[in-house]
Parts: C-alpha cells; structure tokens; sequence
C-alpha cells in the first residue's frame, strides 16, 4: 500500500502552474485564461502556463505529456492546477503508469495538484502510484476564468466562493471542518463557451438544499471524482482505488452539448458499474455532487431516485452505517467547493454535517 504524502501549504508568493492534460483550449479562450492568472496573482500568487500547440493526436499525446513532466520537475512550482478536463486524458495513462522516474519525481518534490471532471484518472493514478493528496476543485476553464459581476460580493459571487474554498483547501494546516454551502449558483454554462469574446456573467439563482437520501453518521476517507470516468478507469488495474472504508464522492459531467445534464440512464448504468465492481461493498459512504441541467425539484428528484433505487432498496438496503447526502456544491456546477483526496471525512445526518476533520496540506 502507498503511504499518504501532503504536499506542503501554498504561502503567498508561491508559483502555481496551468496544465491542460485533456481538453488544449488555453488557444480558443485567451480571456478566460487570462481572468484566471488574474485572479490567482490578486491573491497573491505567481502563475504559470504549461502549453504547447498540438499538430495532431500524437503530438498531442506527446505535448501533454512533456508538459506534466516539465511542471512536476519544476522545483519551483508549488501547485498545478489543471485548465480543465475533457475525454481525452486516459491517452496519456500508459506513460504515466511506466514513467517510474517521474513518480519518484513527485514523492520527492510533492505538489498540490487541483482538478475535476476526467482530471480524475490524473488523481487516481497519483494516489495509486506515489500516494499524493490531491485536491478535487476547480479549474482555470470556467471557474477561475468566470467573469465577475459588478458589485459581487463573497456571499453572491459563485466565483468568489471558488476561490475561497479552493485557498483554504490548498493553505490551511488545520482541519477543514464543515463543508461550505452556497447561497447561489449558475443553472447555465458559462456564456463563453459558445462566444469566447463574451463578458457577460452567468446567471445566477437561489442554490437547492443538500438532502440527506440516506440517513446515518459514519467516516471514511474522501475519494471518488466524475461517476463516469471513475467507472470506466476501474478496468486500469495500475490504479483502481481500494474502496473499503471510504466515503465515496460522485457527480455527473455536462451532456455534449454543454447545455444539459447527462441523461439517467447513463446515470444509472454508471451507478449500477460500480455496485457490480464491488465499490460500495465496504465503503463507509456516499456524497452525491448538485446534478448539472437537473434544475427543477422535478428533474433533482428524478435523479435522487435513481440513487434511492440502487442503494435503499434491494440488497444494499441492508448495509449498516451508510449515509448518503445529495446536491452538495463540488463537480459540474457553479461554484463548487474543493474536496482533498484521502482525507478523513465525517458525515452526520442527525446533524446535517458533512465535515472534512483533516487538513488537506501538510
């Protein structure tokens, strides 16, 4: 078993790095990427791009790789923080999974590293093969690149609650404790996907309550990511988690068309994946992220079934100890909360409490 490394807090004036190891859009969206390096040097930090343009799938392969070399060996770059996902990651997995030198590489010099969506095969194999903590947040496209609306303040700006969250996650030496809920959030993507010159905000409304589908209080340890990368990476042997005593966090990406959620019966046969790869045989229990395009209590309850139905009913009815809390900011949805890796978590119905008892840096 691989031993747990931390990386070492972020301190102001550190250098934080932009890679892109799926989707390459550092090119199509300049102003995003520009409003995220602005946001991170307001705070106070350094930031560099890692980035190549590529000529085809193999040279893209080939870019992708030399720029996650050359960002991990960089003894002075303190955190990577990934632009972005996209589907194109699991390219990139051989590689990584032989390159014996590099992992050596990362125990030795460790570094935040932040990310969602397919950015969850990244996390998996760090954990799996040098046994860094990592971090699920939020990346440069859109969220640190979100235009701002005048007269935002903490409380209203999904961006904002990002930002803080991602901070105290990657600074904080104490226990992160109860997990931020926000006030609002974005039902819609970004109006820059579709006009990269846009600066109009994106819309914002009141943020659904979590709902406790499942009641009880266990701990475990926070591992999970995107449900459908994480069920189809369980078939990479190099890096398929060990799942006992885990409490278990999922959330679904957008639909193709960046407009809508994915449809549930994707939904379900990627729940239902990972029922039958055993996942939830000894987990402890199971966070479900806010639903992107599932914005009516219609359309939330719609999917809340689907998990009441797998998981209340028929033999994992009988579990013992398995809290299951739904709609929790973090994933596909803005803003969204940054969750450590393989820190110790609590999760409390009695109480309505979902509480990281770690810290996420060392």
């Amino acid at each position: 078993m691989t031993t747990t490394i931390k990386a070492k807090a972020l301190q102001p004036g550190d250098t934080i790095a932009f890679i892109s190891p799926s989707a390459r859009l550092n090119d199509e969206l300049p102003a995003v990427m520009k409003r995220a390096t602005t946001a991170l040097e307001t705070r106070g930090y350094k930031v560099r791009a890692f980035f190549h343009k590529d000529a085809g799938i193999q040279p893209s392969i080939s870019n992708r790789l030399a720029e996650i070399r050359a960002a991990f060996s960089d003894e002075q770059i303190a955190a990577v923080i990934c632009t972005i996902g996209g589907t194109t990651f699991t390219e990139l997995l051989p590689a990584l999974i032989a390159d014996t030198e590099l992992h050596k590489t990362i125990r030795e010099n460790p570094k935040v590293v932040v990310g969602y969506s397919d950015i969850s095969g990244l996390h998996l194999f760090l954990h799996a093969l040098t046994g860094l903590r990592t971090f699920y947040g939020p990346g440069a496209i859109p969220e640190l690149g979100e235009v701002r609306s005048a007269g935002d303040d903490d409380e209203t700006s999904t961006q904002a609650f990002c930002e803080n969250h991602l901070l105290r996650a990657i600074t904080s030496q104490e226990p992160l404790g109860e997990v931020p809920r926000s006030k609002v959030y974005a039902p819609r993507a970004p109006h820059f996907f579709k006009d990269p010159s846009s600066t109009s905000p994106t819309p914002v409304a009141p943020t659904p309550p979590w709902t406790w589908l499942r009641r009880g209080q266990n701990q475990g340890r926070l591992f999970g990511g995107c449900l459908t990368v994480v069920a189809r990476l369980q078939g990479v042997r190099a890096i398929a988690p060990d799942w006992r005593g885990k409490i278990v966090f999922l959330e679904t990406a957008m639909s193709d068309d960046d407009q809508h959620g994915p449809p549930l019966f994707r939904v379900q046969a990627a729940f239902a994946d990972l029922i039958a790869g055993g996942v939830f045989e000894e987990a402890a229990g199971l966070v479900v992220g806010r639903p992107f395009g599932y914005d009516s209590e219609r359309q939330r309850q719609e999917y809340a079934d689907v998990i009441t139905g797998l998981f209340c009913e028929g033999r994992l009815a009988e579990k013992n100890a398995f809290p299951i809390l739904f709609g929790v900011d973090f994933g596909h949805t803005m803003p969204m909360v940054t969750l450590p890796y393989d820190a110790l978590a609590e999760l409390d119905s009695e109480r309505d409490s979902f509480a990281v008892v770690e810290a996420g840096v060392a």
